[in-house]
């Protein structure tokens, strides 16, 4: 893992454990995510953190139980979706993603549709409403006779 990548796991993971009120038993999220950092890899804190968020369970000791496992197996178990790692992650205050990670926006060419004079008095190019066709359809006319009102002469008939 990149450096760079490394620390913002680690950022991460603080953030999370602060945000979150995770219980860790008086010991700093700096501390607690320190140790870990010695014998585990950082992007499996972060995951871990994230699965005991799903699991309700707000304690170090729950991140600590679930990273023993994980080492037991030999990779990292999670049972959340992508969705649920955005909504955790994407509201955490005065986290802030590195540069490299926001790509430049590459600046678009607009094309001139309008002559200038057009342009400086606001004018656009007129917009052709939709007009009904002239002719009627049989059914329009069943339509308008079943709306008009009956006459005498229809209901003695």
């Amino acid at each position: 893992m990149r450096d760079s990548t490394e620390k913002a796991a680690v950022r991460e993971a603080i953030a999370l454990l602060r945000y979150y009120g995770f219980d860790l038993g008086g010991e700093t999220a700096e501390l607690f995510v320190e140790r870990w950092r010695q014998e585990i890899p950082v992007d499996w804190l972060r995951l871990a953190i994230l699965e005991a968020l799903y699991q309700g369970r707000y304690k170090g000791v729950s991140v600590s139980q679930l990273l023993v496992l994980w080492q037991r197996r030999g990779m990292p178990v999670q049972h959340f979706n992508g969705e649920f790692e955005r909504l955790m992650c994407g509201s955490l205050p005065g986290l802030v993603r590195p540069e490299e990670e926001i790509p430049e926006a590459e600046p678009i060419e607009m094309e001139e549709s309008l002559p200038e004079e057009g342009r400086e008095m606001g004018l656009h190019e007129p917009i052709n409403p939709f007009r009904p066709s002239e002719g009627r359809s049989p059914f329009q006319e069943k339509l308008r006779h079943l709306a008009q009102p009956e006459s005498d002469e229809d209901t003695l008939g």
